[in-house]
């Protein structure tokens, strides 16, 4: 496994589950990125789905900004795995999987309010 850090929009709002070591919960999170071409001009490149599973206050967090903020962008940094697996038609598929270390709302493009609990700042 090696680690990753990108930066995309979550695909739908993730759903906060209970587990033996506290709450967790899986972030699908759609990466485009920018690609230079030949004759210096941008394009898209293909979207990338990547699966990232968040554990503890991060995953109670991500799932609260998630509900009030809708598809937001956010940043991961974690454990990256990449899988090959045959789909129900018999196609070839590919699963990006990521074990989060860390997550955060990003302020590209949104507006980010961050309040510490207890109210400090």
């Amino acid at each position: 496994m090696s680690t990753i850090s990108r930066t995309g929009n979550l695909a739908a709002a993730p759903e906060l589950r209970q587990g033996e070591s506290g709450p967790y919960t899986y972030a699908r999170v759609i990466v485009t990125d920018r690609i230079r071409q030949a004759d210096d001009s941008w394009t898209d490149g293909p979207a990338i789905a990547y699966n990232v599973a968040v554990s503890g206050s991060q995953a109670e967090n991500l799932v609260a900004a998630a509900e009030s903020g809708g598809n937001i962008r956010v940043t991961f940094t974690g454990t990256y795995r990449v899988t090959e697996y045959v789909d129900n038609e018999g196609g070839t598929r590919i699963q990006h999987e990521v074990r989060a270390t860390d997550i955060g709302a990003s302020f590209r493009g949104q507006r980010v309010q961050v309040v510490r609990p207890g109210g400090t700042s």
